[in-house]
């Protein structure tokens, strides 16, 4: 008999990959405000900030003091500008923010204020956000609402991408499938080129006959002891099944297309309390 459940009593806090993938989709820029100004950046701060142009700098990926020019313009701007463009410095703000968690509240903020425009891009980053965080199901839910609050917006056509890697996170393949599929109708409709041709190819791996992935976390002799170990992956919000296999009953998540997909699950099992290994499978 092996089993594979072990305690987290006194492990300390550690820095996951996931949030590594977050700080890095955030903005790229380390930290702001931590060494002293130069004459030139001295020189910036007493320039009007201009939104078009510090969102056109953010886009492109050049950062370098973009946090200060956002937090200026909201201290000096905000207070007699539109509605509008302070939702717009928030949602920059939000994409610069070195902290995950600041970052994903400003963007909830802007998501639940911020109109077509904005709003829909603030559901979009933070589904892409808690992805980063390895929280698909809630990713899941960002993407829903940005679909039912702006069915219209070409963000609504592109989270059908991302509704698919939220499953495939989880193991659904069958579903991310699905997801990956309308996503590359909808996006040809549109004329959304990029979109579609990502979504055709993480459909590649739909085909019948390409490997699979899934993913274990005990094996017994006997099936009580394997469905007692479901029982706790089912409380811990995980959902297995027991397979028969070789005399010995496995308990095994999810199916994947790719072991790297597979490694979302695992870090969420292991923060639980469980070891899992990722194994091939007969598809």
């Amino acid at each position: 008999m092996t089993s594979s459940r072990r305690s987290r009593g006194g492990r300390p806090p550690r820095l996951g990959r996931g949030r590594a993938w977050a700080l890095a989709l955030l903005a790229g820029a380390p930290s702001w405000g931590l060494s002293a100004p130069s004459a030139a950046q001295a020189a910036q701060a007493a320039t009007p900030v201009d939104l078009d142009h510090l969102e056109a700098r953010i886009e492109a990926g050049r950062f370098e003091g973009a946090a200060e020019a956002v937090d200026r313009w909201l201290a000096t701007e905000a207070r007699n500008a539109a509605r509008g463009d302070v939702l717009r410095a928030r949602y920059l703000r939000a994409r610069l923010l070195a902290d995950p968690d600041s970052a994903r509240a400003e963007l909830l903020a802007v998501a639940m204020n911020g109109g077509a425009r904005h709003g829909s891009r603030a559901w979009l980053r933070l589904a892409q956000l808690d992805l980063a965080l390895d929280e698909p199901a809630r990713a899941a839910a960002d993407l829903e609402r940005l679909r039912a609050d702006h069915a219209r917006r070409a963000e609504a056509v592109e989270s059908w991408y991302w509704t698919a890697r939220t499953f495939e996170d989880r193991g659904l393949l069958d579903r991310a499938c699905e997801a990956w599929q309308r996503g590359a109708a909808e996006a040809r409709r549109v004329g959304a080129e990029e979109i579609a041709l990502l979504a055709e190819t993480s459909a590649l791996g739909c085909a019948p006959g390409t490997p699979r992935f899934a993913i274990q976390v005990a094996a017994f002799s006997r099936r009580d002891p394997a469905e007692e170990m479901r029982g706790q992956l089912e409380a811990a919000g995980f959902f297995s099944r027991v397979v028969e296999y070789d005399g010995l009953h496995r308990v095994r998540l999810g199916r994947f297309a790719r072991r790297e997909a597979a490694e979302s699950l695992t870090r969420r099992l292991r923060d639980a309390g469980f070891e899992p290994a990722v194994i091939p499978i007969v598809s």
